[in-house]
This record gives C-alpha cells, sequence and structure tokens, in this order.
C-alpha cells in the first residue's frame, strides 16, 4: 500500500541517491520496481540483548551514509530513534508513537485519514514533502493504484518452482489460494469453504490449484489441501516474498483472505477475491481495478479482533456461492 507513494518519491527526489530500509521478509517485494537505488535491511531480534546489539549495528551502517532526509512510512517510535541515532540531517514523518521530538518535520494528517484508504495515508507524506520541498505537490490522490512487476526471469524463475511442485506449463489456468492469516484466527474464512471454493473451480472452469502462505500458515494450507477433492500443490511456508511475487504472476486467479499475499496479486494486475470479516476493508482492501472483496454487514463488524469471541458470523456468513460468483465476475472482465 505503500508503493503509490515510494513512487511518488521516486519523483520528486529523482536526482537523489534513494537507500529503502526494509525488514527482510518483504525485501524482495521492491526486486526490479525501481523505487530505490539501494536496499537495506534491517532485523528483529529476539530478546533485549540481540535487539539492542542489531539496532547499534544497523544505525552504525546507516550513519555512514550520511542520509540528508530519512522519511518514515513506519509509525513506530523505533523508526525515528534509528534515523536520528544514524544521524539522518531531516527526518520526516507522522507525529506517531510519542516520536514527535525526533522529527524534524511531522506531516499534518489529512482530516479524514482514519475512514480512507492506507494507499491515501502514505500518500500524503510524499504530497506534504513535495508542498515543502516546491511550495505545492502534483501528487494524484485518485489515480494511485499499487502497481508491481516481473522481469522475464522473474516469471520464469515463478513457473520452475511451480513445475517442481507438480503444475506442469500447459494450457490450465493456475488458482492461488491463501488460507491463513498471519496473527489472526478472525480473519481466516472457513478452511472447508476455501477446498469447496477450489473444487469448484477446478471442475467448471479447469483450474489447478497452488496453495501459498507464510510458514505460521502451513497448518491451515494442508488442512484446505485435504479437504478438496482435487490436487493441490502446497507451497505455504516455502516461498520468500520475492520468489511468492514471481508465483503469483503465473496465476489466472487468486482468493486470499485480507492477507499480503491478496495485495500482491491485485498490484501485479491478476484477479484477485478477498473475504474480509472483521477488518476495515474501506482502507485497507487491495487498491485495484481487478481485485473485489466479498464480505457480509454485520453489526459487530469491523471489531479488529484477532479471536472471535462470539460465533464468528462476518465470516461463516460467506457462502462458497458469494466467493464463486465474484471469481467468475472477474474472471469474465478479464476475458474482455
Amino acid at each position: 500500500m505503500a508503493v503509490p507513494a515510494l513512487r511518488e518519491l521516486r519523483r520528486i527526489f529523482a536526482d537523489a541517491q534513494i537507500t529503502l530500509v526494509a525488514r527482510p521478509w518483504v525485501a524482495g517485494l521492491f526486486e526490479g520496481e525501481g523505487l530505490a537505488d539501494k536496499l537495506f535491511s534491517v532485523h528483529d531480534g529476539q530478546g533485549i540483548f540481540q535487539t539492542t546489539s542489531n539496532f547499534i549495528t544497523e544505525a552504525r551502517q546507516l550513519g555512514r551514509e550520511r542520509f540528508d532526509l530519512a522519511v518514515l512510512f513506519q509509525n513506530a517510535f523505533g523508526a525515528a530513534l534509528l534515523a536520528r541515532v544514524a544521524r539522518a540531517k531531516k527526518i520526516a514523518g507522522y507525529a506517531t508513537d510519542r516520536r514527535g521530538a525526533l522529527l524534524d518535520l511531522a506531516i499534518p494528517f489529512e482530516a479524514n485519514y482514519k475512514s480512507t484508504h492506507q494507499v491515501r495515508y502514505y500518500l500524503n507524506i510524499a504530497a506534504a514533502l513535495e508542498k515543502e520541498l516546491t511550495g505545492e505537490s502534483s501528487v494524484d490522490f485518485e489515480a494511485a493504484q499499487p502497481r508491481l512487476h516481473v522481469s522475464d526471469d522473474q516469471r520464469e524463475r515463478g513457473r520452475l518452482m511451480l513445475d517442481e511442485a507438480g503444475i506442469s506449463n500447459d494450457s490450465s489456468p493456475i488458482l492461488a489460494l491463501s488460507p491463513g492469516a498471519t496473527n489472526s484466527r478472525a480473519k481466516r474464512w472457513l478452511a472447508e469453504r476455501f477446498a469447496s471454493t477450489a473444487d469448484r473451480l477446478a471442475e467448471l472452469n479447469g483450474f489447478r490449484t497452488v496453495i501459498v502462505g507464510t510458514t505460521g500458515d502451513v497448518e491451515v494450507a494442508n488442512e484446505v489441501a485435504t479437504r478438496m477433492r482435487s490436487d493441490a500443490v502446497v507451497l505455504a511456508g516455502r516461498t520468500s516474498i520475492a520468489e511468492l511475487k514471481a508465483i503469483l504472476a503465473c496465476t489466472s486467479l487468486v482468493i486470499s483472505n485480507d492477507t499480503g499475499t491478496a495485495h500482491v496479486s491485485a498490484a501485479l494486475g491478476v484477479p484477485t477475491v478477498v473475504v474480509f470479516g472483521p477488518t476495515e476493508h474501506f482502507s485497507t482492501r487491495p487498491l485495484s481495478d481487478v481485485a473485489t472483496v466479498v464480505r457480509h454487514e454485520v453489526e459487530c463488524s469491523p471489531c479488529m479482533l484477532r479471536e472471535c469471541p462470539i460465533d464468528h458470523r462476518c465470516m461463516t456468513r460467506v457462502e462458497v456461492d458469494d466467493v464463486y460468483s465474484a471469481a467468475q465476475s472477474l474472471l469474465i472482465n478479464a476475458a474482455r
């Protein structure tokens, strides 16, 4: 969701040397995107000693770059502290998490930022910086959509992974399922309904199925595969984000919970159905013409809880027919 803002920063600072600081598990997303000249990975530590050690080492390494400006997309205090210890000459970002004193430029929030899409939240940072530099901004908030790309080599890597997993390179369309949701069971649509939807798409539309996700999604991915009558390949927990990106680029349809997979596939232009329940679809849905949200309005949603304390009605009321119909509509539009 920050990609449109990162592209704007690349435009605004066209002559600058830009370094993108990211955690290793997400850095691969930006390979080949032309958003930065360098990628720098920062690592989470286990325990206070390792966390502190990593922080000091990375601050020293970043300090050698002598940055003129640090732009914070994260809301965390630690991001601002790292930029300050790394001696960036100027630090810009939102004054969240009690970090206002560490900022040189506190970006003002849009008046309605809590009820608009997160893409705008990040674009507002780029727009504010452009106004600071030039007195005006040409950032187009309305037309912005996340866009990702894969090279021929990257696509070939994805195709090879699928082939090695048992999905040969023939004319059959490929369906990717993302049935997990990191740290939130409440965001998971029912495993048996993922399975039934995939079976229907296999039977009626000739899809072959690959199930993707993180290491934490392996259990539910295996459950979906076990419940399916048709064959499925489970790659959950076996791919980096760069490899996931390459695999998704080889698919014709993605069905996902509210996860990063849905955002990546939609940004790649792959028709994507996203099942929403307890989270805010208006602010975190994939912002794409090829993505659609399936949800049922219930009185307790969005609750933003990770575990449902009652009957999970926001998800149990989403039927297989709902998701299959949404998928069919996307496929018809894609074929036009």
